[in-house]
């Protein structure tokens, strides 16, 4: 019997979600970590029907590393000004960093427009076109789903790659993700991370606005960290306190001293395990980075495990 190739066919979201509003975007919002892993973003924190003046955008969502807003505006089948409209009042009014239309088909002039916007439009503002994609396998009942970048900022691709960054950009970028996979390894199935050429990464602690981070700080220093900075400086506190009450059993049972610190200047707060370092992160070898990578996977792991159900069985008035 000759071996053939099945066909990939595409089918109309409504097979999936009748409703754009009820049924896709209240989806969306709940999986919006599938967006962001698309993007090479860690989005968290999506809020439906946000208000913005008498109107109200479909998903107002945050960067989790950055805490930088995001506005996603969603249309079934082809793009037309009246989304247009709507998508540049919301993220106008929303204050966005990322702005993001996501459409069955893009008319040419909407790319044209969302091209434009990028290479002209708010330097710090950028601009996505991405189109939501239902298939199957010929043949087959089982739907998948993906998402299909159409338009993005002119340098997003080498912002998220290797090029044109520094050396220091570079190492960051090199040692976590060398710290993904040995920590995935650890734990599977954990979810792994994409890296960025920053001196932190961060992943969700189970509840909004509260993260999970390794660290590097001035000191020079490394630590793992809970981060508690959901936009509510009063709900932050709450969270703090709640684990603070209870700092002397964490600590006994991680046999580590922890620096507990309210950031009223960032309205956030931080409970971090420091580990001094010789050098900033281009200045350690690879034995000195191989030491720190098994230190940050025993460290998260113990910490995660200490953390985790405490933070999940929080009960906030």
């Amino acid at each position: 019997m000759e071996d053939r190739i099945a066909q990939i066919q595409e089918h109309d979201l409504r097979t999936v979600w009748k409703n754009e509003e009820r049924d896709f975007t209240q989806w969306l919002a709940k999986n919006v970590e599938l967006l962001g892993s698309e993007l090479g973003l860690e989005l968290e924190d999506a809020r439906t029907e946000a208000a913005v003046g008498d109107f109200s955008s479909d998903i107002v969502a945050r960067e989790m590393n950055t805490g930088e807003r995001v506005v996603i505006e969603n249309q079934y089948g082809r793009t037309d000004h009246d989304h247009l409209g709507k998508l540049l009042t919301y993220s106008a009014g929303k204050n966005a960093e990322f702005t993001m239309w996501i459409a069955e088909e893009f008319r040419p002039e909407h790319r044209s427009v969302l091209e434009w916007l990028n290479e002209s439009g708010p330097k710090d503002v950028k601009f996505f076109g991405i189109k939501p994609r239902v298939v199957s396998i010929e043949g087959s009942d089982a739907r998948g789903f993906e998402f299909d970048v159409v338009v993005e900022p002119n340098d997003w691709k080498r912002e998220i790659t290797n090029e044109s960054l520094t050396e220091t950009q570079r190492s960051y970028r090199e040692f976590y993700a060398q710290l993904i996979d040995a920590y995935a390894d650890h734990r599977p199935g954990w979810n792994k991370l994409k890296p960025g050429p920053r001196g932190y990464l961060t992943f969700s602690a189970g509840m909004t606005g509260v993260s999970f981070a390794w660290v590097f700080h001035q000191g020079p220093e490394f630590a793992v960290e809970l981060y508690i900075q959901s936009g509510e400086p009063e709900r932050n506190m709450a969270v703090f306190d709640a684990l603070d009450d209870q700092s002397g059993e964490i600590e006994s049972n991680l046999t580590a001293e922890l620096v507990w610190q309210r950031l009223p200047e960032k309205n956030a707060c931080r409970i971090k395990w420091p580990k001094p370092i010789d050098g900033k992160i281009t200045e350690l070898d690879a034995e000195q980075r191989t030491d720190l990578i098994e230190w940050g996977v025993e460290a998260m792991d113990d910490f995660q495990d200490e953390f985790e159900p405490r933070i999940s069985s929080l009960t906030l008035e």
